[in-house]
């Protein structure tokens, strides 16, 4: 029998059915009930008449419902778009138009976007609402359960069939949708469950992402496969959060350096217990030594230190940086998973020796299947039959990965190359500055001139000199920045995963 990922949910319901399974804002649910209401839904979409293969829009914050929309698009064999709620309408018309989505599921919160979607998409013919009472444009979520039954699924789906298509892309240009199956995102779980010893089954998460992020969702269903408890809320907010963790006493948390920071702040005017935490994972950021000794002491006390590099092509998890692990500097994300072969390579294609930086390029069962009706992006990505990410990386003597930069953030300034994160790591380390985003901007003799756009710390004066010095003092004399700006906030995807550089590009491109 191949594994899917709606089996491998019902193998956990038949396992543990008197478990929590999820939990969100206002309830919880056990296993056996999520199996029953995903199993409604499943045989409810044969009444709506969507088969196999159909391209089906959400559009939700985290809570019950959706996770039980995704379970039985899974079992029933269609294709989930998640839409991004925080997005605009422009940007969630154009993805479900891209993605060819002839149905739409969403959450009542959101009924103008879906009405926006329903009038600018004629080929969506089927929506379907939660959440309250259903506008009369949408049929009833919680009256078509009602009516289903709650028999198991018919076995329809193979480990090749795509499951989702996710967005991706968009800190460097319009994003794109990626097509993943079953099968990559179950390699993906097989992986990080076992090497990382987690998820399993008496363990609990509370999740600070959206599910149509692929960390937030992957993990969803990672739980799902060990036999977890997920916890998910409609919003993040620091207090609550861990409000939560001492409540729930959950086990593992994923995060990055805006988030830790939030909830180390928190904490602070507030106290909590969070000794129940096990495990911490940091992604998408740097996180200074003092940074994360202060986090382990305060935040996480019983908890172990991972890092990851990980992209939404790669479904998501390429390394881990475990406990354990020596690497030969700070800021190693650590070593390829099992299933994973990491290389970093020069501009043909060549293995770069360690130390040397180069494009960091990924194989494996995990890799997703291409972008959505875009073959020339496809051929792109995927050529010579690696995943090619865009960034680039180096690895140490011992075989441990340092991710760079983005090809595409590399400053090239009077012929040479100028990594951004290694002077962002430089600013850092001065105390005005409480997050930066190095850019390159057009310049007449060099091509491009060094720019850091700082955030300083709170009461903290504006001193370019002093910062200048500070770079002086580690940074190679074309490496230092020739231009500071200040703002109050850098513009970052949700819940501050990465800078969005081109939006600062534009901003500061006539200074």
């Amino acid at each position: 029998m191949e594994m899917t990922l709606g089996e491998a949910f019902e193998r956990s319901a038949r396992k543990f059915p008197n478990k929590v399974a999820c939990i969100d804002d206002q309830a919880s649910a056990t296993y056996a009930q999520m199996s029953a209401s995903v199993n409604r839904w499943g045989n409810a979409l044969e009444g709506l008449g969507l088969a196999k293969g159909t391209h089906v829009a959400t559009l939700s914050d985290n809570c019950l419902s959706l996770m039980q929309v995704i379970l039985g698009n899974l079992k029933r064999g269609l294709v989930s778009v998640p839409l991004d709620s925080r997005g605009t309408a422009e940007d969630v018309c154009r993805m479900a138009e891209l993605t060819q989505c002839t149905a739409l599921v969403f959450d009542v919160s959101y009924q103008g976007l879906a009405e926006e979607l329903r009038d600018r998409l004629p080929g969506m013919k089927t929506l379907v609402s939660f959440g309250g009472p259903a506008p009369s444009f949408a049929r009833d979520y919680g009256e078509l359960l009602i009516d289903a039954s709650d028999d198991e699924l018919p076995q329809v789906v193979n480990e090749d069939d795509e499951s989702f298509i996710l967005f991706t892309g968009g800190t460097t240009g319009r994003p794109k949708g990626a097509v993943l199956t079953h099968k990559s995102i179950l390699w993906n779980i097989i992986s990080v469950t076992t090497e990382n010893h987690s998820p399993a089954p008496d363990e609990r998460i509370f999740y600070p992402m959206q599910m149509y992020h692929v960390a937030s969702l992957s993990r969803f269903l990672a739980f799902m496969y060990a036999g977890g408890t997920f916890i998910g809320s409609k919003s993040f907010d620091p207090d609550h959060f861990l409000d939560v963790v001492e409540r729930e006493h959950t086990t593992f948390v994923v995060g990055n350096p805006t988030i830790y920071r939030m909830l180390l702040e928190a904490i602070k005017r507030k106290p909590r217990d969070t000794s129940s935490m096990r495990r911490w994972l940091n992604t998408h950021g740097i996180l200074e030594p003092e940074e994360k000794r202060e986090i382990e002491t305060r935040l996480w006390p019983n908890g172990a230190y991972y890092s990851s590099y990980a992209l939404t092509e790669a479904s998501p998890a390429v390394t881990v940086l475990k406990p354990w692990d020596e690497p030969e500097d700070p800021g190693s994300v650590g070593r390829g998973y099992m299933c994973t072969e990491v290389r970093v390579v020069d501009a043909f294609g060549m293995e770069q020796p360690p130390g040397e930086p180069g494009e960091i390029i990924v194989q494996g069962p995990s890799v997703f299947k291409g972008y959505y009706n875009a073959p020339q992006e496809t051929k792109t990505a995927l050529r010579g039959g690696w995943l090619h990410t865009g960034d680039l990386g180096r690895f140490d003597a011992k075989g441990y990965l340092y991710v760079v930069d983005r090809l595409k953030d590399m400053i090239k300034t009077g012929g040479l190359n100028v990594y951004s994160r290694e002077v962002e790591e430089v600013l850092l380390k001065h105390p005005l500055v409480r997050d930066v985003a190095v850019i390159g901007l057009p310049h007449p003799r060099w091509g491009e001139a060094v720019c850091a756009v700082i955030v300083a710390q709170p009461g903290a004066r504006q001193n370019d000199q002093a910062l200048q010095a500070h770079c002086a003092e580690h940074l190679a004399g074309y490496k230092k920045p020739s231009m500071i700006r200040y703002v109050d906030a850098l513009p970052k995807t949700t819940f501050g995963g990465k800078v969005l550089k081109r939006e600062l590009r534009e901003l500061f491109k006539e200074s």
